[in-house]
């Protein structure tokens, strides 16, 4: 996964991630923001899925649902509404991107480094 972080122009930190995967920098910016404890306990459930002492982690937020299981992170719109929408064809009913336990695992350590 690529990703790059900046600062938009109120200096609140933004994360861009890569076409196939960027869900997970508007979870990352709007979801999680800045909130170190948050990031903290993600990356520790993470380390527990990772070492095999918990089989399934899910995190929702404002925006997004994240599910942490096997060998894969994915994450999932919450908006409900674009499953009944006029839009049928449209809608989103798996995941909207999804990555492996380590991308992820480096993506949020990033995150967090960046934010300090």
């Amino acid at each position: 996964m690529d990703f790059d972080f900046v600062t938009d122009v109120t200096g609140q930190p933004l994360a861009k991630c890569d076409i196939e995967t960027e869900a997970f920098g508007d979870w990352l910016s709007h979801d999680i923001g800045t909130s170190k404890p948050a990031i903290s306990a993600l990356i520790a459930k993470l380390e527990q899925v990772l070492n095999r002492t918990l089989s399934h982690y899910e995190y929702t937020g404002k925006i997004y649902h994240l599910v942490i299981e096997d060998d894969e992170v994915d994450v999932f719109l919450n908006n409900s509404e674009l499953a009944h929408s006029e839009f049928e064809d449209d809608a989103i009913d798996g995941p909207v991107a999804g990555c492996g336990l380590v991308e992820f695992k480096h993506l949020l350590e990033s995150w967090l480094t960046f934010i300090g």
